[in-house]
């Protein structure tokens, strides 16, 4: 007779480490960490590195936090540098103004607001990048006839043009996720959806008061 007192102790394991009562990510999680536990090596390559984490950071979990941060942060600068030439190619000078046309182009029409907030761009910058792309004929406004105080933005066929180069440019570049499996893509995206919905809110809580 299978024993199933192994699979509720991983799971209250899974649970004391911070996880969510869902059986998705703990699924996922139970993958991840038999994988884990294939490897002995740690999570940075430089173990100065690791060992500058773990003294400066506080908490049960505080090191693996700043670790990600930093490894995060390190693969947005990649992804930076890949799209800065397909990007500058078709004129457009910076990752929020394709962020913007690409956002509005989901929606096809939304509130400069919108744009802005949902990219998650500072409200001055994110203005200048509207202003510049309208001046470049890629997005046209107009007033919100439910509210006149706001205005509409969409992209014009020349917008739509230059998205449909940038997408094309984009797949001629590095693979971001290298060469993961299509199993660790899958709960790369979960447990990054995840973390975007939890930040999502807080952020959302932050900008309410």
């Amino acid at each position: 007779m299978t024993s199933y007192l192994p699979l509720i102790e991983k799971w209250e394991t899974y649970l004391q480490t911070g996880g969510t009562e869902s059986l998705e990510h703990f699924a996922l999680w139970l993958l991840q960490h038999k994988k884990a536990e294939r490897q002995t090596a740690s999570v940075l390559n430089d173990p100065n590195l690791q060992t500058y984490f773990n003294l400066n950071t506080e908490g049960n979990f505080a090191h693996l936090s700043s670790e990600a941060a930093y490894l995060v942060g390190r693969l947005y600068k990649y992804v930076r540098n890949y799209t800065r030439p397909i990007l500058l190619a078709v004129g457009l000078s910076s990752q929020d103004e394709f962020a913007i046309l690409a956002h509005t182009d989901f929606l096809g029409e939304c509130t400069k607001k919108a744009a802005i907030e949902e990219n998650l761009i500072d409200t001055t910058t994110g203005i200048d990048a509207i202003r510049r792309l309208v001046n470049k004929g890629l997005l046209q406004e107009k007033v919100n006839e439910h509210d006149r105080r706001e205005r509409l933005i969409s992209l014009t066929p020349a917008g739509k043009a230059v998205l449909q180069q940038v997408y094309s440019g984009f797949a001629s570049i590095q693979d971001v996720l290298a060469d993961l499996s299509q199993e660790e893509r899958q709960q790369l995206v979960v447990f990054l959806k995840s973390l975007d919905e939890f930040h999502g809110k807080l952020n959302q809580k932050v900008a309410e008061k």
